[in-house]
């Protein structure tokens, strides 16, 4: 390996650049090579964010000998097969949220990744946030957890409602959610139940877009999580926490525009944007995007190990959550876990 981490980066849009853009601030990493089957899309962010070359086929960055990392950030279904191929080619990864979009999809990967010997990072990037981090510093042991990510209708077009695809909102988002919940827990899951359906996309009924479901921890604490593009909640905007322990509470709110938190039993009293060093009062650092891939790179270039990151178990555990949440739906009977 050289002095830098050498990147490959599979999926320009969205995601891809964001990516793209943090990995240029980093010293330790060097990105050298896009694929996107929009060629256009990867040349745009080559003139943005540098590399030696573009390709519409991903297979030139698993047959690449200098590149050390791969990230997949691609619609949901090319997962599966992409991270297989990375890791067979020996190639450490980042894959973005989900994992994948079944729990038998989410065990192959995870058992070609052990089998590999390969390092895997998980795109929940909320455990890089500084007031994710203030949350579950402040609350370290909650009773009761509530958490809420719901958006304004998505569009039935939308790549990520395609039942294949992106597997719709429970899947394709509300991973986030479920993800964050475990980490602030600080426990496993063994049991969901829940409630919803489909209840705002009737032309596509393969997906289930509403959840309310109730999730029990081995250590006693309980969670209420709350999916869906069904609204927009004016009060305290799309992401939503509030962690309960006892003589003290800390609530999350507008995580996804103007984050804050407010404390009872907790001096001081809030917690905003301002209580952040200047380097960190913007959106990619306050959410998490750039410690994420910080520490991503200390993994894979000296071999730090990233304690709050997703790696391959707890992506694999995020699917079955909503993979068992939809079926607690469906057969009105509480599920296991895992």
């Amino acid at each position: 390996m050289s002095d830098k981490v050498e990147v490959g980066l599979i999926g320009c849009g969205l995601m891809g650049s964001q990516h793209a853009r943090n990995l240029v601030e980093i010293e330790g990493a060097n990105l050298r090579a896009l694929a996107d089957v929009n060629l256009d899309a990867a040349k745009r962010l080559k003139q943005e964010a540098g590399g030696k070359y573009c390709t519409p086929n991903p297979q030139d960055l698993f047959n690449d000998e200098k590149i050390d990392l791969i990230l997949i950030c691609t619609h949901h279904h090319l997962h599966l097969p992409f991270a297989i191929q990375a890791a067979e080619a020996d190639k450490d990864i980042f894959v973005e949220k989900p994992l994948a979009l079944t729990i038998k999809e989410c065990e192959q990967i995870e058992s070609t990744v052990k089998h590999m010997g390969v390092k895997l990072m998980v795109g929940f990037q909320a455990r890089f946030s500084p007031f994710m981090k203030k949350l579950k510093q402040s609350v370290p042991n909650p009773l009761v957890i509530v958490g809420q990510m719901v958006d304004p209708r998505w569009g039935d077009d939308s790549w990520a409602n395609d039942p294949i695809e992106g597997g719709g909102n429970v899947l394709s988002q509300g991973c986030h959610l479920l993800d964050a919940v475990c980490w602030l827990a600080g426990s496993e899951p063994i049991s969901i139940y829940a409630e919803g359906g489909n209840f705002t996309h009737p032309k596509i009924p393969e997906i289930t877009d509403s959840v309310v479901s109730t999730i029990r921890f081995a250590s006693g604490c309980v969670a209420s999580v709350i999916i869906g593009d069904f609204g927009s909640p004016a009060l305290v905007g799309k992401g939503f926490y509030e962690l309960f322990g006892g003589d003290k509470t800390a609530t999350l709110s507008g995580y996804y525009n103007i984050p804050q938190i407010k404390f009872w039993g907790i001096e001081p009293q809030t917690f905003t944007m301002n209580d952040l060093p200047i380097g960190f009062r913007n959106s990619s650092a306050a959410h998490g995007y750039v410690g994420q891939m910080e520490a991503l790179i200390g993994w894979v270039g000296s071999g730090t190990d990233p304690t709050d990151a997703a790696k391959v178990g707890e992506g694999l555990r995020a699917t079955k959550l909503a993979a068992k949440a939809i079926e607690a739906i469906k057969s009105q009977v509480p599920q296991k876990m895992p």
